[in-house]
């Protein structure tokens, strides 16, 4: 089945522009000024959209307004107006069980501690793919979670993100004209061209 929705998690407003748990929005963010296109808020669907067509491909891009963890609840309000499966949605999050920078796609799997994907999952179903974007494991190791991911990145760590940033288009553009399959193949092979593992960032 094709793809027809990419959804970005991450929370709303200027203070978590920079915040691990917003890697999601700013791949998208990225990827769409890439596009030359623009967000437009949508309070129908507690969103902000970007629609584009190319050729007899529509794809619909979304940042939900919830706040992360009530992510599945504007998501499954957009595709359901549309009537759109879950097994045509692609959504982009942070992974804290990723080496940082390092990106792999997947059709199916839990949501790995990640509650934003625990609600897209309740909400929409477990059939989306997700798109996964490294951030590292919580450091210190006694830092709670929470903390960790609504962090900011070092500038170490932003010039990784910033990096990768034509691996993620590239993997991006792959997987909606060609699908999750190729993508897959293609990209979860690739790894970073750095030390992933650096905890002293």
């Amino acid at each position: 089945m094709s793809v027809s929705v990419i959804a970005g998690l991450g929370n709303p407003g200027k203070f978590y522009q920079e915040t691990r748990h917003n890697v999601g929005f700013q791949v998208l963010d990225a990827y769409i000024e890439k596009l030359k296109g623009s967000w437009k808020e949508d309070p129908r669907f507690l969103s902000q959209l970007y629609t584009s067509k190319r050729g007899p491909h529509t794809w619909h891009f979304i940042k939900p307004q919830t706040y992360v963890n009530l992510s599945g609840d504007a998501l499954s309000k957009f595709i359901a107006y549309y009537k759109i499966p879950a097994e045509s949605v692609v959504v982009l999050y942070d992974d804290i069980n990723l080496d940082h920078g390092r990106l792999k796609i997947n059709q199916e799997g839990g949501a790995g501690g990640h509650n934003g994907v625990e609600d897209v999952i309740r909400n929409v179903g477990p059939g989306f793919t997700r798109f996964r974007i490294g951030v590292g494991a919580k450091y210190p190791p006694e830092i709670d979670l929470a903390d960790f991911v609504l962090g900011k990145f070092s500038k170490l760590e932003a010039d990784v993100i910033k990096k990768q940033m034509d691996h993620y288009h590239q993997a991006l553009d792959l997987l909606l004209k060609r699908g999750v399959a190729i993508a897959m193949n293609k990209f979860n092979q690739r790894k970073p061209k750095h030390d992933a593992n650096k905890t002293n960032l």
